[in-house]
């Protein structure tokens, strides 16, 4: 019996609403009977929460983000459920609130912050191999007096190792460092060691007819000591011309260099693969064919990566691929394992930016560093 009379009540209701909107009520608006809500007029709060509804989801945010869209959407049920229990102020309010979380349902993202740029690139040593190249850093026996860069006449056999390489090998450049020992000021040790290495360079012009083009002097000062400073004979052995020559000639032509050879292996790996393919067994033969016939050598087989995957990844990989370096030459060639040593850097020794499809390649890289002990 009280259903009945709160089914009437509520048809009463809703007759009166009616009856007000037509006397000019502003909060009515035509009932499009999506509430099933009696009456050809209904509060507009209701049916607002259903428009802001329908167009979050034509927007397609039931997709984009269908927890939140679905609670709107509950809100809004409950409004209407609240309404046709003639709670009609409480209805409304609550349609009000659906209206305003259906609006504000995915809120834009603040733009992602750019990926930060690569570090700038540290300045690569001058003893890195370049690609299809190899170099070979000699330290040539040159004394200096204290303070002085004048090269002394018994030292003129030490720079002709260079020069007549260099003569005999058109293609090939070199670097010439200088060094210099602690005594004096940071300026004018750099200073003087740029001296040293420049007139070394001049005299290989002078004397042996080099280019300029394809020699350049790079002075050092007191860094880089391969002695200590706190003796006279450690001094002396600091203040010191090295030599690195870019070789771009086969390693089998080359005689014995009197101290360090770099080679670039352009040897290639299968993305996450250590295995090494038999197209480059020829250069690796040629490190190996080398190091038989100079059995005093020693060498370093160097891999590095890109960027690509975790540190912890590449730092393993690096390591694994030049594994199967030393591994390939001690098992065809028979060089002793005392003899290879296998050192992975990972993506810590690039040579190019790490955004680009060529940085990646030129970072991905084997370098064989080999020590030349060799008897004259």
């Amino acid at each position: 019996m009280k259903l009945i009379r709160l089914g009437k009540d509520c048809s009463l209701l809703f007759a009166l609403v009616s009856v007000g909107v037509v006397s000019g009520c502003a909060h009515y608006e035509a009932n499009n009977g999506r509430g099933n809500i009696p009456g050809y007029y209904i509060r507009y709060e209701m049916q607002e929460a259903d428009r802001a509804v329908d167009a979050a989801r034509q927007a397609g945010k039931d997709k984009t983000c269908p927890v939140e869209f679905k609670a709107a959407e509950d809100a809004k049920n409950k409004a209407y459920d609240v309404f046709r229990a003639c709670h009609t102020e409480e209805g409304a309010a609550l349609a009000k609130q659906a209206t305003a979380q259906a609006n504000a349902l995915c809120p834009p993202q603040p733009p992602q912050a750019a990926a930060p740029a690569e570090a700038p690139l540290a300045a690569v040593p001058v003893t890195e191999p370049t690609p299809e190249t190899m170099k070979y850093c000699t330290s040539l026996g040159i004394e200096y007096d204290i303070n002085k860069a004048d090269i002394r006449p018994q030292y003129h056999d030490e720079i002709a190792k260079v020069g007549d390489f260099m003569k005999k090998y058109p293609t090939t450049t070199a670097v010439i460092e200088g060094y210099a020992d602690e005594v004096g000021s940071d300026a004018y040790n750099q200073q003087l060691s740029q001296q040293r290495a420049e007139g070394v360079v001049k005299y290989l012009e002078d004397n042996f007819g080099i280019a300029p083009s394809r020699l350049s002097a790079k002075g050092y000062g007191k860094g880089k000591p391969v002695a200590d400073n706190a003796t006279d004979a450690g001094k002396q052995k600091n203040r010191r011309i090295v030599a690195i020559i870019d070789c771009a000639v086969d390693l089998k032509e080359i005689a014995p260099p009197p101290e360090r050879l770099c080679v670039n292996l352009n040897v290639q790996f299968a993305s996450g693969s250590a295995r090494i393919e038999p197209r480059y067994y020829d250069q690796l033969n040629s490190v190996g064919d080398y190091m038989k016939k100079y059995p005093t050598t020693t060498a370093i087989i160097e891999g590095h990566t890109d960027s690509v995957g975790t540190m912890e990844q590449n730092m393993l990989l690096s390591q694994q691929r030049a594994d199967s370096v030393v591994t390939y030459l001690t098992e065809k060639f028979g060089i002793e394992g005392s003899r290879l040593t296998a050192k992975g850097y990972g993506p810590t020794r690039r040579l190019a930016y790490n955004t680009t499809a060529e940085g990646r390649q030129k970072n991905r890289r084997i370098n064989a560093i080999i020590d030349c002990v060799v008897t004259k």
